[in-house]
């Protein structure tokens, strides 16, 4: 992995050569994993609102890569131990990445396992009553803008959510049409929501 491909910022705190070197030296030890990636972006942060806190420091690692990008983010106390934890998840990411190559190649069908019952549990009513929100006022508190909601299956989609760490992802539907949304379950499994059909 050439070094010009790997781009190092600081956010909230002061760089560091030491920190540079680190993490370079564990990216050039995976560069058989990443010699597909056209961009390493590496964020060193630092919050000082939450001195004294467990997680002070974060560093999050974005590889762009042909088919689908993948992020890592980890916080905590020591700058070096969250990269070192940063590039585990890293690994096992895009060894998943590498496993589903036939997938995003397009040799194999993306295929997803149907819950039951998850016609039941959105059909199931809430008991108790609401509470009184007349007064509440949402805020917005990050913006998100997604590059590419091109049209994938569901599969696909869980695959994306999965390799950049999110919880949810919205995607459009290549089997319906629609704009649909994948999410992980606390319980387990995923879920899936869509428009109504028509």
């Amino acid at each position: 992995m050439p070094r010009d491909k790997i781009k190092i910022t600081f956010v909230g705190m002061e760089p560091s050569e030491s920190l540079k070197e680190y993490v370079t030296e564990k990216i050039d030890k995976k560069k058989k994993l990443l010699k597909e990636a056209t961009l390493i972006e590496v964020f060193f942060k630092e919050n000082i609102h939450r001195r004294g806190v467990k997680e002070d420091f974060r560093v999050d690692i974005n590889v762009t890569l042909p088919n689908s990008p993948i992020r890592v983010e980890q916080s905590g106390e020591d700058m070096y131990a969250n990269i070192d934890l940063a590039m585990d998840t890293l690994d096992r990411r895009l060894k998943r990445y590498y496993d589903r190559r036939g997938n995003w190649e397009g040799i194999k069908p993306w295929k997803v396992l149907e819950a039951e019952a998850a016609l039941q549990a959105l059909t199931e009513e809430v008991e108790g009553e609401l509470d009184d929100y007349s007064d509440y006022v949402p805020k917005i508190a990050v913006i998100k803008s997604v590059k590419d909601i091109g049209p994938m299956v569901e599969a696909e989609a869980i695959e994306r959510m999965e390799l950049l760490g999110y919880d949810q992802f919205l995607f459009l539907n290549k089997t319906t049409g629609k704009m649909s949304m994948i999410y992980r379950r606390r319980n387990g499994g995923y879920g899936l929501v869509e428009p109504e059909k028509a």
